[in-house]
Formats: structure tokens, C-alpha cells, sequence
């Protein structure tokens, strides 16, 4: 991935940032840290936001999404808009595969078509994947095949090893 274009935020763009976030997802799943906050478009069609340096925020699509590194030291077992996958999974995740439905082992059936999703490894609950759900966490539920989530962000991808 590169980085096309990259200048600081006002601290009323980072402002309306986090009033977007309320609005967006009801309560705030990331709080707000002081630091240097930027933005950078890339020649991808992700743009990220970054905070002092680092990958915070993925801005996919006009859609708000928090980057793997807000979830590094957390059990994503116990966050909203989760999906577990089996430890078959893990490397297909890890490699930028879409999320298939065998793999999953837990949904939460509060996801909604089109919302984030945060992927987690059934054994430790750790973050692999930041994905955009095609279907609800009750379809999910109700289905036996196909693909169900498209990967986003992975642990290993060019936004994780991202160096500013």
C-alpha cells in the first residue's frame, strides 16, 4: 500500500470524527486519545486515519471502521459485531481470504448486512480480521455454505506492517 496524499487533522475535523463514530455505532466502541491525528488516501480504496503514527481508523466506502491494532490486547469474544472462526481458519483469514461460513463457529446476531465485523480465533479470541458482513448474524446463523464476510483488513496486510 501506498500513501498518496497525508496532512494533519483540525481538531474539529478529529471532533466531528468521533461525533461521526457516535452516530454511526450508537456508543463509542473507540474512545478518544490525545495525540497527532492524520489522514491518508493511498492507492488503495481504503483511506486511514491515523493516530501518532499508527493505523487507527479504515475509512472504506464513506463507512467508519477501527483498524486490528485498536484490538490487539483485547478478547474479541466479548465485543459487539464479532464472528469466531475455527483454528481451520486462521490462515485463510490471515492470507486475505474471505470469511466462508463453515469456518465460523459463533456469530453475533446483532450484525446487520453491511456493518464491520470484527474476526476472532476460536481458541484465544484474538484479532484476525476486520471485515464488512453480507449478510445479518441471524442469515449468518441459518446458512450451511458460502461466503458471508468480505475481508477488509488482515494481521500481515500492507495497513499492519503499514510504516509512516
Amino acid at each position: 500500500m501506498e500513501i498518496k496524499k497525508r496532512h494533519d487533522m483540525s481538531k474539529s475535523e478529529v471532533r466531528k470524527l468521533f461525533e461521526n463514530v457516535k452516530d454511526i455505532y450508537g456508543e463509542d466502541p473507540i474512545s478518544y486519545k490525545k495525540g497527532r491525528y492524520e489522514i491518508c488516501e493511498t492507492d488503495k480504496d481504503v483511506s486511514l486515519i491515523l493516530l501518532n503514527g499508527e493505523p487507527y481508523l479504515l475509512l472504506k466506502d464513506d463507512r467508519l471502521m477501527p483498524s486490528l491494532k485498536l484490538f490487539l490486547d483485547k478478547d474479541v469474544r466479548g465485543v459487539r459485531n464479532k464472528v469466531i472462526v475455527d483454528m481451520g481458519a486462521i490462515r485463510f483469514v490471515t492470507n486475505g481470504a474471505d470469511i466462508m461460513r463453515p469456518g465460523i463457529v459463533d456469530v453475533d446476531k446483532e450484525i446487520t448486512p453491511e456493518s464491520f465485523v470484527i474476526i476472532g480465533d476460536e481458541k484465544y479470541g484474538k484479532p484476525l480480521a476486520i471485515g464488512v458482513a453480507m449478510y445479518s448474524g441471524k442469515e449468518i446463523m441459518e446458512m450451511d455454505s458460502g461466503k458471508v464476510i468480505k475481508n477488509i483488513h488482515f494481521v500481515g496486510d500492507s495497513i499492519w506492517n503499514l510504516e509512516v
